[in-house]
């Protein structure tokens, strides 16, 4: 081994081992940021701490530790996380996981508001008057997306079906929720009696929808299926290709920071990936032993 290789492994060993988990550490939230989840973790990560390729990870939500999670939930539910989102003005986090479980934590008090078990669950929404939606994917029991009354338990108030369920998104602007199903794109509004009705829906571009999320304006979309990554329009209903954007296959996560740059994941083996992506500028960050499935910039 090289003396650079010996110390890039070093530095990766210190990086990975000096984690402070959630249950133990108040999370920082003044930093250029990303959140990165797979297995049973979500990692915060310093973006301009973290050298070459090697993640400097501050602050750690690890399901085996958290203890008021259910034994079932924190052993079992909780082993592949795909998605995490910040909610709150930065205060608390959604979490879910394919393995059957949603999940939203308080980063100020170190605690689980609210847990539940979904289907193959991919992703996961605050909705107003404290409604929670979530995305179950194919499953026995799945494909459809779920409603939750934070307040009254973990069991669904409402759902509707759609074939693969892998995104959610509440548009704060148009007052709805958009979700992605296999091969579509749907809009509903949030009914007085807390149910939801469709008001639109449009043929994706592609197959087996993978992504949504928002433009930093809310004018559009991200959505990443089987062959690509496209932008939808909100004005004009129409998909168009991003520009400079170094497309792939499969992409499972994007997102673009208002300063311009995006972080994505591109599956290495099967559904996961080793590493996080950057473009604008570009960069990878390496997690080496972690089936990572999506990152999100952090954003209070």
């Amino acid at each position: 081994m090289t003396v650079k290789t010996i110390s890039c492994f070093l530095l990766l060993c210190l990086s990975l081992t000096s984690i402070n988990f959630a249950q133990a550490q108040t999370f920082p939230t003044k930093k250029k940021s990303v959140l990165v989840c797979g297995d049973t973790k979500v990692h915060l990560v310093d973006y301009e701490l973290s050298k070459d390729t090697i993640p400097h990870i501050i602050w750690t939500w690890d399901a085996r530790h958290i203890e008021d999670l259910p034994t079932e939930y924190r052993n079992r539910k909780f082993n592949s996380t795909d998605d995490v989102k910040v909610v709150n003005k930065g205060k608390h986090l959604l979490i879910s996981s394919s393995s059957g479980a949603i999940a939203m934590w308080d980063l100020q008090k170190n605690k689980t508001l609210f847990y539940a078990e979904v289907p193959n669950a991919h992703s996961i929404e605050l909705l107003p008057g404290n409604l929670l939606v979530a995305a179950a994917s194919t499953h026995a029991n799945g494909n459809k997306i779920m409603l939750f009354d934070l307040k009254k338990g973990n069991n669904a108030i409402y759902t509707d079906s759609l074939y693969s369920a892998h995104g959610v998104v509440w548009h704060p602007k148009r007052k709805t929720l958009f979700t992605l199903g296999y091969d579509v794109l749907r809009e509903y509004k949030l009914q007085p009696d807390k149910t939801l009705h469709k008001i639109n829906e449009w043929k994706i571009a592609g197959k087996s929808g993978h992504d949504l999320f928002p433009l930093p304006d809310y004018s559009g979309f991200y959505i990443t299926e089987h062959t690509g990554t496209w932008i939808f329009d909100l004005k004009t209903a129409q998909f168009s290709k991003i520009k400079n954007f170094p497309d792939a296959e499969n992409i499972k996560s994007i997102g673009k920071t208002t300063y311009g740059q995006y972080v994505f994941t591109v599956p290495e083996q099967s559904w996961w990936t080793y590493h996080v992506s950057f473009s604008d500028p570009a960069r990878s960050l390496a997690f080496p032993g972690m089936k990572v499935y999506k990152a999100r910039w952090y954003k209070e």
